[in-house]
């Protein structure tokens, strides 16, 4: 007699092979392990009875190579009963949780002042490949990105502006740097998406800008116009930094740099959504220079990072890197100062610059690090990471500004004093790269116990998302090994950094 037990193996919210084959569905997405282990396609999707005349968006966009078993996970949204009321503009409202968002219909114009808020698009309202890669980007990759599981603005704001134009470049953004990351991990059939959506992006982005001049040209300048540019900007940067780490993605930031710096002048006329992108553009592209600029390739435009920095919020920065921004503003100070010891040609630093130099150390050894009162559960681990990029800091001072070898007393003991402190940092996010990369380039000696762990850790860093940034670390990192193992005499400082060949590097 068949035990009764066994009718609770079945489920109602797994996927569609497991409930065929009458199973508990593990639910692991986008794979179950059923599938995953067996072979099968896992799909999510529900098998509705009036299936037969439900129509999608044409598919002319979609790459003919791509899979035909791609289904859209359902998981994350809910039909909704909706009247005519409910396309009237002024009864739109910010709604922040996007399981209730509703979309207007497409074929009505708005006449409005005021940007409209952003909103989703339904993801039935794309095609199968078009609405994985949307699903994927929302589901994974988001979740991997952020310090702060509870501040994430690739979900918040990112993902609300796409879908909020669907004809915009940043839709097109969000598809190529999820079919990149997927290409990344093995999924080779999504190279060709990969630069077909890149490809319309760049286009789309294009005349987005040719539509803001002429519309500043005539006297009218559209704010939304420009959040799509801002927004788009920062999803082409992280394509490249993901992609290749090229240095075409210095191109996208320098761009940026100029662009946010007339958006700071509209901060007092802004929405609160639009507030709140400028902030994270300004807080991604600042980390960005500041960081790439203690790299050895790049020069920081120092001047202008300061004072975007300034002008950026506290929480801000902290959710977003993990650091606050008195560091940050205290690392572009001491590139600031190295910049003009290069200069001036001398080894010996003027009374100027050793005031400043002695300043910024007292200021780095006073630093308090205030955690967010709203991360009280994230609390040790924003501990150790802001701890841990303090030090760095420290250890980037010492051996830029006074030019100190791995072998000198204040280095070994701030080095021992990282070491300790990285197997702590979690390799949810890729936050830990620069002070990996700092310790390793600066402080690390000949010590095989030391070099692995280093080696180690980028080894755990590379499978979260496989980022080639932290390819490219890697192999500055060996490199730089190698040189102080041949030439120890000639490698001091942080000058063993100079002139590499790998080209810019991101370490935010």
């Amino acid at each position: 007699m068949r035990s009764p037990a066994k009718t609770e193996l079945r489920t109602r919210t797994g996927c569609r092979k497991c409930r065929e084959r009458r199973v508990k569905c593990p639910e692991e997405r986008p794979v179950c392990r059923h599938c995953e282990r067996l072979g099968f396609t896992c799909r999510y999707e529900i098998k509705l009875s009036w299936q037969d005349i439900v129509l999608f968006e044409s598919h002319e966009n979609v790459p003919p190579r791509l899979p035909q078993d791609l289904m859209v996970s359902i998981q994350s949204w809910m039909f909704l009963n909706t009247m005519q009321a409910d396309y009237n503009p002024d009864t739109f409202q910010v709604n922040h949780d996007y399981h209730q968002d509703r979309l207007p219909a497409e074929d009505i114009e708005y006449q409005v002042e005021k940007p409209a808020p952003y909103r989703y698009i339904s993801p039935f309202r794309l095609g199968e490949a078009e609405g994985y890669l949307w699903s994927y980007f929302n589901e994974y990759m988001t979740t991997q990105i952020v310090i702060d599981p509870g501040f994430n603005p690739y979900r918040d704001i990112v993902l609300k502006m796409a879908a909020f134009s669907k004809e915009g470049p940043l839709f097109q953004c969000v598809l190529a740097a999820s079919a990149n990351q997927l290409q990344s991990i093995g999924r080779n059939e999504y190279r060709q998406a990969m630069w077909l959506h890149r490809a319309k992006a760049l286009r789309l982005l294009r005349a987005e800008l040719a539509h803001l001049a002429s519309g500043e040209a005539c006297g009218g300048v559209s704010g939304t116009s420009k959040d799509q540019i801002i927004a788009s900007t920062i999803m082409l940067t992280f394509f490249e930094i993901s992609k290749d780490c090229s240095n075409s993605w210095t191109v996208h930031a320098d761009f940026a740099r100029t662009f946010l710096a007339s958006r700071l002048k509209d901060l007092g006329a802004l929405t609160a959504d639009q507030e709140a992108l400028l902030y994270f553009a300004v807080t991604y592209f600042v980390s960005h220079d500041i960081l790439a600029a203690t790299g050895g390739t790049l020069t920081e435009a120092a001047e202008m990072v300061t004072e975007m920095c300034k002008a950026v919020d506290k929480s801000t920065i902290l959710a977003l890197t993990g650091c606050p921004r008195d560091l940050l503003i205290l690392i572009s100070e001491i590139n600031q100062m190295s910049s003009v010891i290069g200069q001036s040609g001398q080894r010996k630093l003027s009374p100027t610059i050793q005031q400043r130099r002695d300043k910024v150390e007292r200021l780095l050894h006073q630093l308090h690090q205030n955690v967010p009162h709203e991360s009280a559960s994230l609390n040790s681990e924003f501990s150790v990471i802001a701890e841990v990029k303090r030090l760095a800091a420290i250890l980037y001072l010492y051996s830029r500004v006074d030019n100190a070898s791995p072998y000198e007393p204040k280095m070994i003991r701030v080095t021992s004093q990282i070491l300790s402190l990285i197997p702590k940092i979690s390799l949810r996010t890729h936050t830990g790269l620069w002070p990996l990369f700092i310790v390793a380039t600066l402080g690390v000696r000949d010590c095989d116990e030391d070099r692995k762990l280093i080696l180690s850790r980028l080894a755990a860093l590379q499978e979260t998302r496989q980022l080639a940034s932290v390819k490219k670390a890697r192999l500055i990192i060996e490199d730089v090994w190698k040189s102080r193992d041949l030439w120890p005499d000639k490698s001091q400082g942080w000058s063993i950094l100079q002139g590499r060949r790998h080209g810019a590097i991101s370490l935010a």
